[in-house]
């Protein structure tokens, strides 16, 4: 029996928090990159730069504490038939995509707190709590870096999946995080 369109989608709230979050996490991955590339002098740029990278992930992590808060009181739409391979796989990268979000935001944040430098949200500097500690920056650092591209990797798979299940297996996985419902759910029927 097929569950109603409502019990097979999410709602708009996850789905603005999900795109949100998606464009947030290209937007860091690109700044992230370009912000090591600005010259150390004079310092203003680059400072930008940094600073604004950490107010959009820091802003990046309250929203995902906000989908997270959602997904542990709800549970998700119902998934079409899947391989149990399928399922557990894209169990898997779920929760490699959760955790590489939230190490990533983290470490970042903890890197940035023991710097030594004032931490700033969109220009307003944030209490500092910790004391400077080299050490403790580099790791940080280090392990950012690694949550970092272990997360660019698990987008990846998690795009070519969903484009996949759409193009090649029109079983309509896309649209349960699509704002408006642009086909039919119901897989296309294969020639056998």
């Amino acid at each position: 029996m097929q569950g109603s369109d409502s019990t097979r989608r999410y709602p708009l709230t996850v789905i603005v928090l999900h795109w949100t979050i998606a464009a947030a996490m290209v937007g860091l991955v690109v700044l992230g990159w370009w912000m090591q590339v600005i010259p150390k002098e004079p310092v203003g740029p680059r400072a930008d730069a940094y600073n604004l990278h950490k107010s959009i992930g820091l802003a990046t992590l309250l929203l995902m504490f906000a989908r997270v808060a959602w997904r542990a009181t709800h549970r998700p739409p119902e998934l079409p038939s899947l391989p149990l391979w399928q399922a557990h796989a894209a169990t898997a990268v779920h929760a490699l995509l959760y955790a590489g979000m939230f190490v990533a935001a983290l470490s970042g944040y903890l890197g940035s707190a023991v710097s030594g430098f004032p931490v700033k949200f969109f220009g307003w500097v944030l209490p500092a709590w910790a004391p400077a500690s080299a050490g403790l920056k580099e790791a940080c650092s280090v392990l950012h870096l690694i949550s970092s591209w272990a997360l660019v990797a698990a987008i990846g798979v998690h795009v070519m999946a969903t484009f996949y299940h759409q193009w090649a297996l029109h079983d309509g996985l896309l649209w349960r995080m699509w704002p408006r419902r642009a086909v039919n759910f119901e897989p296309k029927s294969r020639a056998a």
